[in-house]
């Protein structure tokens, strides 16, 4: 069965608007994605350039400089959106600075019309450049949670350039260039590519999307939706293996259980909004803090918050909770004109030979006795429930 251009141009056209449709609507089921906007606005661009293309058969200047603009404009939203999906800071100038570029260069063959090849050369020099820059940002660039898409992306974006190389290299090879059978051959080519490339575009991706959702909700899941920190799942997930590993190489780890005294009283009096900002406040003031390598700051509930410092014996955990003490109680929490001054106990548990979850059972116990005696104050319970120091405000 053999396809003339016009058809293949037909089906270029329905393949285009609808991958386009596809992602317009599936932005707007999954707002909050950019990426995903910007890669529907790029299919709508390419699209057009089709259609513009195909209109004018003549190829006037107004038409070819359109479709020149419009598929530079889709091209530098394909690298934004693959940059922005990856989260890799790449500035707006780059990709435009490279589009005026090569529409620079497409005026300048209109105003001076140069050879098929050379213009059939320059186009697929063009896409190539596009296709390696997103490769680039694809595999250099993107964080290991999602490689494996971004990696299929880029064997689409792979197979592009290779599809143009070898296209140049047909036409560079001797008594080619001159065959009328052969430029309408490599025609149709580029048309059944462009169907293929941008079909496997569309899978990649939704992969790529799909993958982000799939990271950010796992990431939702184990972090506290008010302070930031990771949850109480989360550090006792983390927690434990950073305990484990200590107790295997025969080292102490420590933990601190920190509560806010009088954190009722503060919603209260204030409300909700002054609680969630003393919360907000208290975990700015502990971030301050020059904590240890590896330590795991995490809300564990409430007004409660939890410190693993792996590898690090009594001694040191008790100085890191007399400072956080010290820090919370000389540094009010603001609320509007108000000055909200909080205080907070901590519980220190340290060993080299208990669990996880023992440690935290040993700071609860320390923590109680802070409570119990006081508050503002920093209590250490041994691994035999025997306090061995007692450090006061």
């Amino acid at each position: 069965m053999h396809l003339d251009l016009f058809t293949l141009g037909v089906m270029g056209l329905a393949a285009g608007a609808t991958i386009s449709l596809s992602f317009t609507l599936l932005g707007l089921v999954l707002r909050g994605m950019p990426a995903l906007r910007m890669w529907a606005a790029a299919f709508w661009l390419m699209t057009a350039s089709g259609f513009a293309q195909g209109l004018d058969e003549k190829q006037s200047l107004l038409s070819a400089l359109t479709g020149s603009a419009l598929v530079a404009l889709a091209n530098a939203l394909m690298v934004m959106g693959i940059a922005v999906h990856v989260r890799y800071p790449l500035r707006w100038r780059w990709p435009l600075f490279l589009a005026a570029a090569f529409l620079v260069i497409q005026v300048g063959f209109v105003v001076v019309p140069p050879s098929q090849l050379a213009d059939a050369l320059m186009f697929g020099a063009k896409s190539v450049v596009w296709d390696v820059w997103m490769i680039w940002v694809l595999l250099r660039r993107s964080p290991r949670d999602l490689r494996k898409s971004c990696a299929m992306v880029a064997l689409v974006c792979g197979i592009d350039a290779a599809f143009y190389l070898l296209r140049s290299g047909v036409m560079l090879a001797p008594d080619t260039a001159s065959q009328m059978l052969l430029a309408t051959r490599l025609m149709e080519a580029n048309y059944l590519s462009a169907i293929v490339c941008n079909s496997l575009l569309c899978t990649g991706f939704t992969l790529m999307l799909a993958q982000r959702l799939t990271l950010d909700l796992r990431s939702m899941a184990r972090t506290d939706g008010l302070t930031g920190l990771p949850n109480r799942s989360a550090v006792i997930e983390e927690g434990r293996r950073a305990v484990e590993a200590c107790r295997a190489r025969g080292e102490t780890s420590s933990v601190l259980l920190l509560d806010l005294d009088g954190f009722k009283a503060v919603n209260d009096s204030w409300g909700h909004p002054a609680g969630d900002e003393v919360l907000h406040h208290v975990v700015k003031v502990m971030r301050g803090i020059h904590l240890p390598d590896g330590a795991l700051l995490a809300r564990y509930g409430g007004e409660e918050f939890l410190l693993v410092l792996p590898a690090i014996d009594a001694a040191q955990a008790i100085v890191v909770a007399e400072d956080i003490r010290a820090r919370v109680a000389n540094t009010p929490a603001l609320f509007g004109q108000r000055r909200i001054s909080i205080t907070t106990s901590v519980g220190v548990a340290g060993a080299a030979g208990l669990e996880f979850e023992a440690l935290v059972n040993a700071a609860d116990a320390a923590l109680y006795r802070a409570k119990k005696s006081g508050r503002d104050r920093v209590e250490w319970e041994g691994s035999g429930a025997e306090s061995l120091f007692n450090i006061s405000a």
